[in-house]
């Protein structure tokens, strides 16, 4: 029975691990989110705290997306040079400099928001007729998962990297 369990729980883990590949594959690549101009997963997800904070400066922007403010703010000149976004001056503090969405980069954000409801709508799909226990399982592995891969990357050296 040991042996039994064993092996189901090696092709559930592949199985996770197979899934997990498929959506870095797929949110890697760049997507166009109705714009016409390729953007990145950093780039629409920049965005999408910019729609989603008005008046935001960059340092706020990095604080809230939890990377450092040179990140941010290369993201920044590239969402700028793609004309997705503007850069302001703070009328309120002339060192801090505003960034707001262009009409180009409202249009971004909002077709990502549709990507996302599509995303809900498969995961709703296959739940669909499933019991709540069922549900509640599924709930706890994955909150259990992601605590998880949260200490572990916390815990990684950059020469342990795994990838798929």
């Amino acid at each position: 029975m040991e042996k039994k369990n064993q092996n189901e729980d090696e092709k559930i883990c592949d199985l996770l691990l197979d899934v997990i590949c498929e959506f870095y594959e797929s949110d890697a690549k760049a997507r166009t989110f109705g714009t016409g101009t390729a953007l990145y997963h950093s780039e629409i997800h920049m965005l999408q705290c910019i729609g989603e904070h008005p008046g935001l400066h960059i340092s706020g922007a990095a604080r809230l997306m939890g990377v450092t403010r040179g990140a941010a703010s290369q993201t920044v000149k590239r969402l700028e040079r793609k004309r997705m976004l503007t850069k302001e001056q703070n009328p309120d503090d002339s060192k801090k400099v505003v960034v707001r969405l262009t009409e180009k980069g409202k249009t971004a954000v909002f077709h990502h928001k549709e990507a996302h409801e599509k995303y809900r709508a498969v995961v709703s799909g296959i739940l669909s007729g499933t019991g709540e226990d069922r549900r509640e399982f599924l709930a706890g592995f994955l909150m259990a998962f992601r605590k998880k891969m949260k200490e572990r990357n916390a815990d990684a050296s950059p020469e342990e990297g795994e990838s798929c």
